[in-house]
C-alpha cells in the first residue's frame, strides 16, 4: 500500500494505492470545510474506511508535496523558514493573509509530517510543489506547471526547468486577488475568508473581465501599485466604466503573458501537460489552445497533488495508477441509491417546467467543476437564469455559469466539440441559450458522453426531447463561500437552505417544494 498525501494550508487531500485500486479523498467534502486542511485523524479515520485497519504498519511508503515544508528536522517550536518565521515570509510575497490564521496552519502541516515520519514504519518522503502537480497529469508530454501562488516564492516550472516569476512576470493569482479585494469581493471579514478570496478571487475576476474592454489607457500596465491608484481616483465598483477597463485590461495582460511563456519554451502546435491553479483560468486556456495542444486534468489545482505523489510512487515501485469512471472518483458519500429512469424522466419534466434543480448523483468529481454528479441545474434558455441562479447560490450578479451537452450535438450551440473538464471558454452559436452566455458571447462547457456519465447523458437526453435542446446550466452544488457538496445530508441542508431550489435529487430519491 502506497500513499500520496497534501495536508499544506489548504485543499487538503490523500490518495492510496491497494490491490490494484486507487483511492482519492478531500479533506473538504467531509469537513464541509471550503479549502479545509486535514489532520493525522483524518488520514488514519479515512484510510480505515478504506480497509486499512492499522495505516501506521501497513502504508510502505508515503509522498507529499513540501508545501512550506522543507526542514525534515523540524522540531515543535521551531518555525524557522526560509531564514523567517513563515508567515512573514508568505505574507511579504502575497501581502493578503493574516498570521492568526496561517501560522497554526502551517504548523499543522509541520505537525503532520513530522507525526508520520516519527511513528509511521513508512518512508515518508517529500517532493517539490510543482513536481507533484506534473505527475498528476498523466501525460508523459512535454510539461508546464503555472500556480497562483506557489510555495513561498511563485515559480513556472517548465519540463523541470524552474522559471522565477517574480522576476519573469506577476504572480497571476495573487495580482487578480489584490484586484477583487480593492472591488470591495471579500467573503467576509473573518481572518479565514483572507483564505477563500486568495484562492476564489482569480475566478470571479475572471468572469468580471468580460464586462470591461482592454484600455490603450493600461497596456503598459506593469506596477501593481496602479490597482491601488485606479482604485483610489476612480472608485471601485460593478458600474465603474474605468474600472472595469482596467480589470479587463489588467487579466488580458496576463494572459498574455503567460502565453507567451508557452512560446518562448514549446512549439507551436505541440502538446503539452499544463498543470496548476492558472491552469483553471478558462479565458487564458482558449487562448493557448488556439497555439498548442494543452492537455488539462480536471484536478490540475491543488486538489490534485495526492494524486501527482501516488504517481510518483507508481513509476518507482511498477504499479499502475487507475481511476474508475474518470473522473467520477472522489470518495465522498454516495446516494442511498443509483438514479433510476423514472426519476431522470421526471427530473428532465421538471427541468423543462422551468425548475432550479440539486443534483446529486454516484461519486463526486475530482477537481472544482460540477461535471454532473454535483450540480444544479436549469434550462438554459430562460432569459434571466442567470440573476435565478445567482440568488439561489447568493453570488454577485454578474458571475456567469458553465454548461452541459451531449457531445454529438455540441457542434450545433458552441465552437468547440469535445470539452469533458470544463477547462476551456469557447464561443456560443445558438442564440437560444442565454443563461449560459457570457457577456462577450461565451461559455465555459463541458461536453457529456454515454461513456462519461450515462445518467447525467441520459438526463441531457430527455431533456432534449421535451424541448429540442441537449443543453443544461450546470453549476456546482453549493452556495457561495461552501464546498461542494460531499454527504447526502450536506445536499439536504443545502435545499432547506436555499427556498429558491424547487427539487433536490439525491439517487433516485427527490425532495420538491
Amino acid at each position: 500500500m502506497f500513499l500520496g498525501m497534501h495536508i499544506g494550508i489548504h485543499d487538503s487531500n490523500i490518495s492510496l494505492y491497494k490491490d490494484g485500486k486507487t483511492y482519492y479523498a478531500k479533506y473538504e467534502r467531509h469537513s464541509n470545510i471550503k479549502h479545509g486542511a486535514g489532520n493525522v485523524q483524518w488520514i488514519v479515520d479515512t484510510l480505515k474506511r478504506w480497509g486499512v485497519e492499522e495505516p501506521e504498519k501497513d502504508i510502505k511508503h508515503i509522498v507529499s508535496c513540501c508545501s512550506f515544508y522543507e526542514d525534515p528536522e523540524w522540531e515543535e517550536g521551531d518555525v524557522t523558514f526560509y531564514g523567517g518565521s513563515p508567515t512573514t515570509e508568505y505574507s511579504q510575497h502575497h501581502n493578503i493573509f493574516d498570521s492568526t490564521v496561517i501560522d497554526p496552519l502551517l504548523l499543522n502541516n509541520f505537525k503532520v509530517i513530522r507525526i508520520l515520519k516519527t511513528q509511521w514504519k513508512a518512508k515518508v518522503e517529500t517532493i517539490d510543489h510543482h513536481e507533484e502537480h506534473n505527475h498528476s497529469t498523466f501525460r508523459d508530454y512535454k510539461n508546464f506547471c503555472l500556480d497562483g501562488k506557489g510555495t513561498g516564492n511563485n515559480y513556472a516550472l517548465i519540463n523541470g526547468k524552474r522559471l522565477e516569476i517574480g522576476k519573469d512576470g506577476w504572480p497571476f493569482g495573487s495580482y487578480l486577488t489584490r484586484i477583487g479585494l480593492h472591488m470591495g469581493l471579500q467573503h467576509g471579514a473573518e481572518p479565514w475568508h483572507k483564505i477563500l478570496d486568495s484562492l476564489d478571487m482569480p475566478g470571479k475576476i475572471m468572469g468580471l473581465q468580460a464586462y470591461g474592454n482592454i484600455s490603450e489607457k493600461y497596456k503598459d500596465l506593469k506596477d501593481i501599485n496602479l490597482i491601488q491608484a485606479v482604485a483610489d481616483q476612480e472608485g471601485p465598483g460593478f458600474d465603474n466604466k474605468e474600472w472595469l477597463d482596467f480589470v479587463a485590461t489588467a487579466h488580458n495582460t496576463l494572459v498574455q503573458e503567460n502565453l507567451q511563456r508557452f512560446r518562448d519554451n514549446f512549439e507551436p502546435g505541440e502538446t503539452i501537460s499544463y498543470t496548476g491553479g492558472v491552469a483553471l483560468n478558462v479565458v487564458a486556456n482558449d487562448e493557448i489552445k488556439k497555439e498548442f495542444d494543452i492537455k488539462i486534468p480536471p484536478h490540475c489545482g491543488d486538489e490534485g497533488l495526492s494524486l501527482g505523489g501516488l504517481i510518483y510512487l507508481s513509476r518507482i515501485y511498477d504499479f499502475e495508477v487507475k481511476l474508475d469512471n474518470f473522473p467520477f472518483c472522489q470518495d465522498d458519500e454516495l446516494p442511498w441509491d443509483e438514479v433510476c429512469s423514472q426519476t431522470i424522466k421526471s427530473t428532465a419534466e421538471a427541468l423543462a417546467r422551468g425548475k432550479i434543480v440539486g443534483w446529486y448523483q454516484g461519486h463526486g468529481e475530482i477537481g472544482p467543476r460540477a461535471l454532473g454528479n454535483r450540480s444544479i441545474l436549469m434550462d438554459p434558455t430562460i432569459k434571466n437564469g442567470k440573476q435565478k441562479i445567482n440568488q439561489v447560490k447568493k453570488r454577485e450578479p454578474w458571475r456567469p455559469f458553465g454548461a452541459s451537452v451531449k457531445e454529438d450535438q455540441a457542434h450545433r450551440f458552441f465552437e468547440m466539440t469535445h470539452s469533458p473538464f470544463m477547462m476551456y471558454n469557447t464561443k456560443v452559436k445558438y442564440s437560444g441559450i442565454p443563461a449560459v452566455t457570457h457577456r462577450d458571447g461565451t461559455c465555459r462547457h463541458n461536453t457529456v458522453t454515454p461513456e462519461m456519465n450515462p445518467a447525467y447523458y441520459e438526463l441531457l437526453d430527455q431533456f432534449e426531447r421535451l424541448t429540442g435542446v441537449p443543453v443544461l446550466l450546470n453549476t456546482s452544488l453549493n452556495l457561495q463561500g461552501g464546498p461542494i457538496c460531499g454527504k447526502r445530508e450536506q445536499a439536504i441542508e443545502l435545499f432547506n437552505e436555499a427556498k429558491q431550489l424547487d427539487q433536490l435529487v439525491i439517487g433516485s430519491k427527490t425532495w420538491t417544494r
